[in-house]
């Protein structure tokens, strides 16, 4: 008898394991928010620092960049990575990156459901880089620099992980 009882407990395994795979994606897509692009990402505010000796003999200009994240979503999502490129006047100041990739899930930013969370980035400039050639040093601080982000975000709800794009700006008035 080629149908024997064990041999249909293990086709049985076999197919409810082939099944798991093919839906794997599926369910795992369940997980995110439909609304995944109502995800807002704002640039909050961007701060001159002070240079530490290291950084005034290394000769580096250092902004703290802050992002504010609205997630208006029903589900607590995280981020383990935003990527963006900084511009000051339409002028590139370079590529900045905020990285919790080798941080488990629960130690990352949490975006609470319905809330907000605000993200600093460091971001280091050689004071000698041509994009600066525009700004005096002392006023890049200054309220009539308009300052602009862009780039992706990787938001994460459960196993996850959706690049979420951005353009933002954060005008100042003199």
């Amino acid at each position: 008898m080629f149908l024997t009882k064990r041999r249909a407990i293990l086709i049985g395994a076999v197919a409810a394991i082939a099944a798991g795979i093919i839906f794997t994606p599926l369910i795992l897509t369940l997980t995110l928010p439909a609304d995944i692009n109502a995800v807002k990402i704002n640039l909050d505010k961007v701060e001159i620092v002070n240079p530490s000796p290291e950084e005034e003999t290394a000769n580096l200009l250092t902004l703290n960049v802050f992002f504010k994240i609205d997630n208006p979503t029903d589900k607590t999502l995280a981020t383990s990575k935003i990527d963006y490129t900084l511009f000051a006047n339409g002028e590139s100041l370079g590529n900045g990156h905020v990285d919790y990739a080798d941080i488990p899930v629960h130690g990352r930013p949490q975006l609470l459901s319905g809330g907000e969370a605000r993200i600093m980035s460091k971001f280091e400039i050689p004071r000698s880089d041509s994009s600066l050639t525009q700004f005096n040093i002392g006023n890049l601080s200054s309220s009539d620099i308009n300052w602009e982000a862009d780039g992706t975000a990787d938001i994460e709800s459960g196993f996850v992980t959706s690049p979420l794009a951005f353009k933002t700006e954060l005008e100042r008035s003199s």
